[in-house]
């Protein structure tokens, strides 16, 4: 039993819920506190009887109350954290990473510790802190990853506007070690620049980890079209696996400076040709003047944060896919993605089909995929599996 336990009961439909292992409650979900609590305070949940069911931290100003750390009747203590950080570092590495490679070593609910994200760049920690109940461990998380991993520096990047929803502030900056905003790592012999402070997310899409590793054949001697490329990633292995050359259409000129870096790092300014210029409006621009590519790559910002904005979203989908297949000449591939949460996997292959259809063309699905392994989906929670990555051959109707 938790020192200080706090019972607290819960409705029918979210005692279901849980007994199929989601990790959230939500505050209509409560029926009774037994105890007084603090936000950030760990607390048990009970059934009706007070058979324990679940326990987690509380934070009352977040619509989701409660997030579950355990199932288990099992105090929660920094023996407890050190325990979860162990355990999904050494699934990383039975999967094939390295303690000195790049990859995302605890991804929030996929790896049982809910609203903390840690990315691993070599011999630097990014720390995503989310909640309260996350934040009130901080110092006992700094120390057990220090104590595991000796990184030369862990980096700070809670400034996400989810942590104002728990009442916390948005904060970036050191914790510890070397003061380095930036860093250049090494993946898979080609090099990349990452921006620890200003980065999307936490400096790099680790997500696409794996995907990028498997459009070779996709790519391999074909004129290439790479939209909302970002770092350039895609682009660049891209030419690493054959590429004739790739056109780059970004929007934000601060983006752009980051894409023209890792390029040049590489060496491949004459293989790549980086355009600033909106997706949208370059897409359209270039079908009315009859520009054509083998392989069209779209990998966009998430256009939904909520259910109620799905359908615009879905409508942005189709637009930039409809697109994406205009400018693709027969047989050529559309490499596209979503890393929107709210659009199911299903529903992402329904809105290709429906761009399929409008661009007067089939689709023939090579590749069905999602976020990289170490970005681990827990089948009770489908909020963890938020990447859809599909390969896709046009064929001419």
């Amino acid at each position: 039993m938790q020192k200080n336990d706090i019972k607290i009961k819960v409705s029918k439909r979210c005692l279901e819920r849980l007994l199929n292992g989601h990790l959230w409650i939500f505050d209509n979900d409560i029926k009774s506190i037994d105890g007084t609590y603090s936000n950030g305070d760990i607390v048990s949940i009970t059934d009706d009887r007070g058979k324990f069911i679940a326990r987690g931290y509380i934070n009352d100003n977040s619509k989701i109350i409660i997030r579950i750390l355990t199932f288990k009747d099992e105090i929660i203590d920094r023996d407890f954290f050190k325990r979860r950080i162990e355990n999904a570092l050494k699934h990383r590495l039975e999967l094939g990473w390295t303690l000195k490679g790049t990859f995302r070593l605890i991804f929030s609910e996929g790896d049982f510790l809910p609203g903390l994200i840690v990315d691993k760049y070599e011999d630097v920690l990014v720390i995503q802190i989310l909640t309260l109940g996350i934040e009130k461990w901080k110092a006992e998380i700094v120390e057990i990853l220090k104590g595991i991993l000796s990184p030369k520096a862990i980096i700070k990047r809670s400034d996400v506007s989810v942590r104002q929803k728990e009442g916390l502030e948005l904060r970036k900056g050191f914790l510890c070690g070397e003061e380095t905003g930036k860093k250049i790592i090494t993946l898979d012999n080609l090099k990349f620049e990452i921006d620890f402070l200003e980065g999307h997310k936490t400096g790099f899409y680790l997500d696409q980890s794996e995907n990028r590793r498997i459009i070779e054949p996709y790519v391999r001697g074909r004129r290439v079209l790479d939209c909302f490329p970002y770092t350039g990633s895609f682009a660049i292995y891209a030419i690493k696996y054959g590429a004739k050359d790739v056109t780059c259409v970004e929007d934000s000129g601060k983006v752009m400076e980051g894409l023209k870096r890792n390029i040049a790092l590489n060496g491949f300014e004459d293989k790549i040709n980086a355009i600033k210029a909106d997706a949208f409006n370059w897409l359209r621009d270039a079908y009315k003047k009859g520009e054509k590519f083998d392989c069209v790559m779209l990998d966009p910002p998430s256009f939904v944060k909520t259910k109620d904005a799905r359908h615009g979203a879905e409508r942005g989908y189709k637009d930039i896919n409809l697109m994406g297949l205009k400018l693709l000449n027969d047989n050529g591939c559309l490499i596209t993605s979503s890393c929107s949460h709210n659009i199911s996997q299903t529903r992402f292959l329904d809105i290709l089909h429906d761009a399929a259809k409008d661009a007067g063309c089939l689709l023939q699905i090579m590749e069905n995929r999602s976020q990289s392994r170490d970005h681990p989906i827990l089948l009770s929670m489908p909020e963890t599996h938020y990447l859809k990555f599909v390969v896709a051959k046009k064929i001419a109707r």
